[in-house]
């Protein structure tokens, strides 16, 4: 997970430079489909299975998937770097609250107040000067909520297929989704060709040692490295663009990671008490 969260710090830096030659929504559609290019000849070698068994949540997984980029990376040109990449990471609030939606259960008290204070931390990220909930804030936070839905279905595949099949159907569905958003095409320079490069390698290899990471170990393990992506971004806004970190922004930082990575915990624990019969039973379910 720390070498994922390194690669998606570095995929978000290739975003932020190559927007200032081409859309976000081009950039989408490069990732995707090189991303696609690259994932197929290891399928192949490997002699895995190319539409998995399980292909109606590989689907949602995909969509998910695909929304979360596509708003992602959009959201990447409209605000600040560290920004950006923090509020895509408040996915472990929402996978709570869709848990009382769709299982109609009753989170703890202690689960309630971390949610809290994670949208706390959202709320202090935002009270700098020229932030005033800027409307790519609200689109952050939406990719979040598709992002919950894309690690649910990770975790609910996770014993039934490979991580690189995964990995082909988001791909797969990114590249077709992303064409309807193409309007005014315009080719990459050289230099703007390498940072997409840089976008499909670095986001590959993140992908995979990502899901790797959540069908290996149980996520309140893995989660808390997860956030030195938004860590790192941070310092890359503040070392290149002079991005300030005030002290309310650091304790928004601190509030969102913290509460995020004892969410997980929380959660996790609390699927490791249910009988086998039920810990993996919800197609909704974080840390199963």
């Amino acid at each position: 997970m720390s070498q994922s969260a390194v690669c998606f710090s570095l995929m978000a830096l290739c975003v932020k430079y190559a927007s200032d030659s081409v859309s976000p929504f081009q950039i989408v559609f490069f990732r995707s489909f090189f991303g696609m290019l690259l994932v197929l000849p290891v399928i192949l070698r490997k002699k895995l299975s190319l539409w998995g068994e399980e292909r109606l949540k590989l689907t949602a997984r995909g969509v998910s998937g695909f929304g979360a980029l596509i708003l992602h990376f959009y959201t990447i040109t409209k605000l600040e770097l560290g920004m950006a990449i923090m509020l895509n990471y408040t996915a472990p609030i929402f996978t709570v609250v869709f848990s009382v939606f769709f299982l109609k259960e009753r989170p703890s008290i202690s689960l309630c107040f971390l949610i809290l204070l994670s949208f706390a931390g959202v709320v202090l990220l935002n009270t700098g000067p020229g932030m005033a909930w800027d409307p790519a804030v609200w689109l952050a936070l939406l990719s979040s909520v598709f992002a919950a839905f894309a690690y649910l279905s990770i975790r609910t595949i996770r014993h039934r297929e490979s991580p690189y099949t995964v990995v082909f159907y988001f791909t797969m569905i990114s590249t077709v989704g992303s064409l309807f958003f193409l309007k005014d095409w315009k080719w990459p320079d050289l230099g703007t060709w390498g940072l997409i490069a840089g976008v499909v390698i670095f986001s590959f290899y993140g992908q995979v040692w990502m899901t790797t990471a959540l069908r290996r170990a149980p996520a309140y393990l893995v989660t808390p490295f997860s956030y030195l992506h938004p860590v790192l971004s941070f310092g890359y806004g503040w070392l290149l663009w002079g991005d300030a970190i005030t002290w309310t922004i650091a304790a928004g930082i601190f509030l969102i990671v913290g509460s995020g990575s004892l969410i997980s915990y929380f959660e996790t624990r609390r699927r490791e008490k249910l009988p086998a019969s039920l810990s993996h039973c919800s197609p909704f379910t974080f840390s199963d």
